[in-house]
């Protein structure tokens, strides 16, 4: 995360920033008026452990329906992490740009990314 991080710090106007929430029960509420909001302004906002806040992924999937809307700001980037999981909406997954964070296995260099984060 540290990464994305940087490069939203290089990309966004100061007056911006990368906004996160780790999702769990009781954080809909929350979530929902932080898409709100930095939809409108153009901020990036970070959902995390979506996996963790299942019976919410209905709303996230309509949401994630709302970015096509001319109302929001071009600026605005959503982003999320998720473990794998079946329960997760298909919807999501195809209108999203996908990337993967893999171990190595190899004990060593897990330590020095971990170390370098």
């Amino acid at each position: 995360m540290n990464d994305l991080r940087i490069f939203s710090n290089k990309k966004l106007d100061p007056s911006k920033s990368l906004h996160q929430l780790s999702l769990g029960q009781g954080q809909g509420k929350l979530a929902i008026s932080m898409f709100k909001k930095f939809s409108d302004d153009g901020a990036w906002l970070l959902y995390q452990n979506t996996h963790l806040y299942l019976s919410w992924v209905n709303i996230l999937e309509k949401l994630v329906e709302d970015l096509q809307k001319p109302e929001v700001n071009s600026e605005f980037r959503l982003f999320l992490t998720t473990a794998s999981v079946k329960q997760f909406p298909v919807s999501i997954l195809q209108d999203s740009i996908k990337m993967t964070v893999e171990s190595s296995g190899d004990i060593k260099q897990m330590m020095l990314n971990a170390y370098e984060t």
